[in-house]
């Protein structure tokens, strides 16, 4: 049985890996923890969770966990993932997957040493719409590609905890823009040849960087009127159009014609994502978001902020 510890149980653990994706034949939730105790029971009492607590250390502890999966805002992910991989349980951990890539790196370090598996939440990476424009870039539809350049802006009014120094170091780039940037590592492969120019507040942010040899670009804007989510990879042969968190339909634009692929999300987005870990518990399967690949894209969002 492949038991699982939450620790935080908040938005994300309501809408997006509710605890139901996590329950298979060989697999529960078995204990969660939230700081508040009320809040912690009522999502245990709510989801069937046999135990809950407002103490990580005890969720870490617990014999029955297998894996831990830490969902807490982005300040204490390495804490909490370090003890838990130390403690001998598989990772799962949010996205970001630390406050820096030298904490990033400390995570992955702590997984290998003792010997467990470690994963980071960018759901993206099994998403059926991704997976298709996968599908289509293998296929050749774009010819070679050359450019991919991504454009990001929406209204905000820079409340909460995404825009607390304390908690988050990037303001909602370094929350929102990894999504992006670790499903064209994907796509991609790894970027090299990084820069990045942002405003202090870290209102707007400005990045150029290589994969491979598709030059690349993009350019994120907080506080706008208006609100544009939008990718383009440009190749040879035509162009692919998509949005990194809505999901409308792919564009696919040739000399011939022009098709667009509707393909909706699940119900609860993480699903994929976690039944690639459980099949990789099971020795089946792997998954395609790793310790080292968010390590990478950790790398790109400090060298895009200038490591500040």
């Amino acid at each position: 049985m492949i038991g699982w510890g939450m620790i935080g149980v908040g938005d994300v653990t309501e809408v997006k890996s509710a605890p139901a994706i996590f329950r298979a034949e060989d697999s529960d939730v078995v204990h969660v923890m939230r700081r508040d105790a009320e809040r912690a029971r009522d999502f245990a009492e709510r989801h069937g969770v046999a135990r809950w607590s407002t103490d990580a250390q005890a969720v870490i502890d617990d014999p029955e966990v297998t894996a831990v999966y830490v969902a807490t805002p982005t300040a204490t992910h390495a804490q909490y993932a370090i003890a838990a991989a130390r403690a001998g349980k598989h990772v799962l951990v949010e996205k970001p997957m630390a406050m820096s890539a030298a904490e990033a790196g400390r995570i992955v370090e702590a997984a290998e040493a003792a010997g467990v598996r470690l994963w980071v939440a960018y759901y993206r990476r099994t998403l059926p719409r991704f997976v298709k424009i996968r599908q289509l870039l293998e296929a050749g539809v774009i010819g070679r590609p050359l450019s991919v350049h991504t454009i990001w802006r929406k209204p905000t009014d820079f409340t909460g905890w995404r825009w607390d120094p304390e908690r988050n170091r990037g303001g909602e780039f370094y929350e929102t823009a990894c999504h992006t940037l670790d499903v064209l590592d994907l796509l991609l492969g790894p970027a090299t040849d990084v820069a990045g120019v942002a405003t202090h507040d870290r209102h707007a942010v400005s990045a150029s960087y290589r994969f491979s040899d598709v030059m690349g670009s993009g350019s994120w804007a907080l506080g706008t009127p208006d609100a544009l989510d939008e990718t383009v990879l440009a190749g040879t042969e035509g162009t692919l159009s998509f949005a990194s968190f809505a999901p409308t339909p792919i564009r696919l634009v040739t000399a011939d014609a022009a098709t667009a692929y509707e393909v909706a999300d699940p119900e609860h987005v993480h699903g994929p994502l976690v039944a690639t870990i459980l099949d990789e518990l099971r020795g089946v399967g792997t998954c395609p978001s790793t310790g080292q690949s968010a390590l990478r894209t950790s790398r790109l969002m400090d060298s895009i902020l200038g490591g500040s």
